[in-house]
Parts: C-alpha cells; structure tokens; sequence
C-alpha cells in the first residue's frame, strides 16, 4: 500500500477531512491524487501531514508495513528477546535466516548472533558468564565495522552496547568517547534514552568486572540520572545492583544486602537470566 493510501486509512479512522490534515500543506487536487497512490511527497511534507494525524514517523512505518517491524526493528526485537531469555533454538533459527543475507550490516548481525549463542552455551554448561569464547574473527568483524563508522547513529551505539563485551578495553573506551557525544542529542528522546541506559548497564558490569571502581562509580551516577522515567525500571535496578557491588568492592558491608534486594526482585519478576548474569559479579 502506497504511502498516501494509508494516510487516508487512518484519516478516514479519526474522522478527519482531507481540508482539516492538507490546509497549507498541499493543494486539494494534490491531496486527492495523493491519497490515490498517484502522487508522491517529500519527506518534509509527510511530517507535517503526520503531525496534523496525531502520528509519529515510527508508528506510520509500523502500520504502513501492516503493522510490521522493519527489518531493522525486527532484528533487534528478536535478538534482544532471544537473548534475554536465553533462547539458543530461536537464536539458531535467527543465525539461520541471516546467513543466507549478503552485505556487511549482515556480516556483523551473524558475527553478533553467533558470539551470544556461544557465550549462552558456555554459561549453561559452566554456570559461569564468559565472553572468551567469542571467535576471533567474529570479534574483528564487529570491531572493523565499528572502527570504520564516521557517524554513531543508535542503530552504531545499540550494537556496542550487545558486543561490549567481546571488545578489549582500550576499544571499549575509544568508541565509548566517540559515542558519548551523542549523549545530550539523545537523551530526550525515549529510544535513545534506552539504547544508551542499556549500553551504561554492559559497560559498568564490565568495569566492576576489572576493577576500575572510580570509573565504574561515575557510569552509575550518569545511569541514575538518565533511568529516571518509570520505562526505565529495570535499568535503574541495575544501577542499584552496581551500586552495592561497588560498596561491597570498597569494603561496606551495606552493598552485599542491597545487590541481594535488587536481585531478589529479578527473580521475583521472572527475569532469572538477567538475574544470573548480574549474579556473577558477587
């Protein structure tokens, strides 16, 4: 279905005339062979029309596609979900599907899927979280595409954020001072705002991980300050969870029983996973 179509679906559906959404925006004639599927219009355009819709540009997509994440979206949905919840047979199905993509975003999706299947396999079979049983040509393909980027987008700093781990610490820290000055530009809006609490939550457990306790204290007070909005709970759990492993690293006998209380509540919510994997810091 064209783009004009669809915008005079959801017109239509609220009730709204084609003066009420065109008026100062296209002519009536235009308007009406636009709705037809007859006309394109330009980007600048379509966000006008939009705003007169009550509709942002991901929710239009998202109805435009039948109501269908893009490939993109659709990927990080399942990898993530896959993930979380430790799914190997529907990150082996996800692995499947991508391999038989060609190009280098899709080179780095597989390199991406694969190292989280093996580090899955590793921790089942252990009970201990490791990322040292990454392939290293996996790793140089995520570190290549990442070193080679001019521009961090979220699509950039989501991916750092799911491969942290694999990346050597002088890496960590270069990209992560690349990215942060994307910070500010992001951090109102609510996409932006959880991609960047998820990356903090990876590079403070990496931190603690190694002992930088001072750097690590400084991530959590931007985590804190950026996980303020009720979406961003679980992140703010997390942030409690580091902050008691950074008083239990400094001797306080306090931060055993608040990293205990935070865990308490993921395993209360069923999120056992993310439980466990936090776990491993104590």
């Amino acid at each position: 279905m064209y783009h004009g179509e669809v915008i005079r679906k959801i017109r239509r559906s609220k009730g709204l005339t084609q003066k009420e959404v065109y008026l100062g925006i296209v002519s009536k004639s235009y308007a009406i062979e636009f709705e037809k599927g007859n006309h394109s219009i330009s980007a600048t355009l379509l966000l006008d029309i939009l705003e007169r819709l009550s509709l942002d540009m991901d929710e239009f997509l998202y109805i435009s596609q039948d109501y269908r994440l893009n490939e993109q979206a659709d990927y990080i949905f399942r990898y993530s979900n896959y993930s979380n919840n430790y799914d190997l047979p529907a990150l082996y199905q996800l692995l499947q599907e991508l391999q038989e993509q060609q190009g280098p975003i899709a080179n780095v999706h597989v390199a991406e899927v694969r190292s989280r299947i093996r580090i899955i396999e590793a921790t089942n079979k252990t009970g201990s979280y490791t990322p040292d049983v990454v392939l290293s040509e996996d790793k140089a393909t995520i570190i290549q595409y990442l070193t080679n980027l001019q521009t961090w987008t979220l699509q950039e700093i989501q991916l750092f954020a799911n491969t942290l781990e694999f990346i050597e610490g002088e890496k960590q820290l270069l990209f992560f001072k690349q990215l942060s000055k994307s910070l500010e530009l992001y951090k109102n809006y609510d996409r932006g705002r959880e991609i960047f609490c998820s990356l903090l939550v990876n590079l403070i457990r990496e931190t603690l991980d190694e002992n930088l306790l001072d750097y690590a204290e400084v991530l959590i007070e931007q985590l804190l300050l950026l996980s303020t909005e009720y979406k961003e709970c679980f992140h703010r759990l997390c942030a409690k969870f580091f902050k008691g492993v950074l008083l239990t690293k400094r001797g306080n006998a306090n931060g055993q029983t608040e990293s205990e209380m935070v865990l308490k509540i993921l395993y209360e919510l069923d999120y056992a996973p993310l439980a466990k994997e936090l776990e491993s810091l104590l």
